[in-house]
C-alpha cells in the first residue's frame, strides 16, 4: 500500500495543532511539522479509516511526555553548536589576519599607555571613580552592542536563527569591568597590571565584536534562506 499523502488543507490542521502547543516561531514549527506529518501520514496509511484528528493525537503521543519540545531542544542544540562553530571560525580567521592583528597590537598598545597615564595621574570618571580610559573604552563597547542588536533586530524581531545567535555567543567583555579593582592601583606594579588588563579586554572585544557579527549575519542569511522556501509571514497559512 503506498503511503497517504496529506493535502495542503490537512497540512494546515498540523501546523495548528502545533501552534496550538506554544510552538510560534515558524522555523520551529516547520521541523515539528516535517516529523509530525511523517507519524500521522503512517497512522493514515495504517488505518484508512482513521480521523485526521485521531491520527494527530496518536502521532503526538509517540513523541513521548515532553512532546514537541524534544524535537526543538534537539534543534535548539543541533542551531547553537553550528553557530558556536561560526563565532569560533570567525574568531580564528581574525587571528590569523596579519594586518589586523598588527592594526589591533598597535591600539592595545595606545590603550595600554593612555591608561598608564590615566593612572599616575589620576584621572578618573567622577560618576564611576574609574580609569577615564578604561570607563570610557567601557561606553563604547557598550554603544556599540546596542548598535549591533538595533541593526540586526530591526526587521527580525521574531527570527529563531537569530534568537540562538545571541544565545550562542553570552560572553559580554564590557561585563569584565565589573571585576576590575581599578580603585587598588596604588602601586607601580598594580598601575601596569591594570593598565594591561584595560588593554587586552578592549582588544579582545573587538575581536569578539567582529566574530559575533559576521556570526548574526550568518543567522539572518539562514532566516532568509528558510523565508525563500515559506515567503508566508503567517505560519497557519
Amino acid at each position: 500500500m503506498d503511503k497517504m499523502k496529506l493535502s495542503q488543507e490537512q497540512l494546515k490542521e498540523l501546523r495548528y495543532f502545533i501552534y496550538k502547543r506554544g510552538f510560534r516561531e515558524p522555523e520551529v514549527m516547520m521541523e515539528i511539522l516535517d516529523h509530525f506529518a511523517c507519524k500521522v501520514e503512517d497512522k493514515l496509511s495504517a488505518k484508512p479509516g482513521m480521523s485526521l484528528e485521531e491520527a494527530m493525537k496518536e502521532a503526538h503521543n509517540e513523541f513521548g511526555y515532553n512532546g514537541f519540545y524534544s524535537i526543538k531542544a534537539s534543534l535548539d542544540v543541533f542551531t547553537r553548536k553550528r553557530y558556536k562553530n561560526v563565532y569560533w571560525a570567525q574568531v580564528k580567521a581574525v587571528l590569523k589576519n596579519i594586518p589586523v592583528m598588527l592594526l589591533l597590537a598597535a591600539l592595545g598598545y595606545g590603550i595600554y599607555t593612555a591608561s598608564v597615564w590615566a593612572f599616575v595621574n589620576k584621572k578618573t570618571d567622577w560618576m564611576f571613580d574609574e580609569n577615564v580610559v578604561g570607563i570610557s573604552f567601557w561606553l563604547i563597547m557598550l554603544i556599540a552592542e546596542l548598535y549591533k542588536l538595533q541593526r540586526i533586530n530591526k526587521n527580525l524581531k521574531k527570527s529563531y536563527h537569530i534568537h540562538i545567535a545571541k544565545m550562542a555567543v553570552v560572553f559580554a567583555p564590557y561585563a569584565l569591568w565589573l571585576f576590575l579593582p581599578t580603585r587598588m592601583t596604588d602601586s607601580p606594579k598594580r598601575i601596569l597590571f591594570s593598565s594591561l588588563v584595560i588593554a587586552l579586554i578592549a582588544v579582545w572585544y573587538i575581536i569578539h565584536y567582529i566574530a559575533s557579527w559576521k556570526l548574526l549575519k550568518t543567522a539572518q542569511k539562514d532566516y532568509e534562506e528558510f523565508k525563500s522556501f515559506h515567503p508566508n509571514e503567517n505560519p497557519l497559512a
